[in-house]
């Protein structure tokens, strides 16, 4: 499975019209959007046709789509919930979710929500 990117634009850069044609005619997999700044999109290489937006390495933690909709990402590709992500962290979260007994807690508190 090709690995995540995150893109992020101002709203106002006229790639994301681009994007979102492209994701609604399935040229590109954009696998979380959200338009007042970043879309998640699979794809082998990172994405250089959007004007205005870089594409990097999205950072390890929880990504909330505006209706809020979770993705717990680790290492560029989705895992199944906020404890798996607590446990791809690592000794540090996990000790937290010792103290705190909630996943999504640790990860809010840790800087990892998005």
């Amino acid at each position: 499975m090709e690995p995540l990117w995150i893109l992020r634009g101002k709203y106002e850069a006229p790639g994301w019209k681009n994007l979102e044609k492209d994701a609604k005619e399935g040229v590109t997999d954009v696998v979380m959007f959200d338009r007042l700044g970043w879309a998640l999109v699979r794809a082998a290489e990172a994405p250089t046709a959007y004007e205005g937006m870089k594409a990097t390495e999205p950072p390890d933690g929880l990504y909330l789509d505006p209706s809020g909709s979770p993705i717990y990402l680790f290492n560029r590709e989705g895992l199944d919930s906020a404890e798996d992500l607590v446990r791809a962290l690592g000794p540090d979260a996990e000790k937290l979710f010792e103290e705190l007994g909630d996943a999504h807690a640790v990860l809010e508190r840790m800087g990892k929500v998005y």
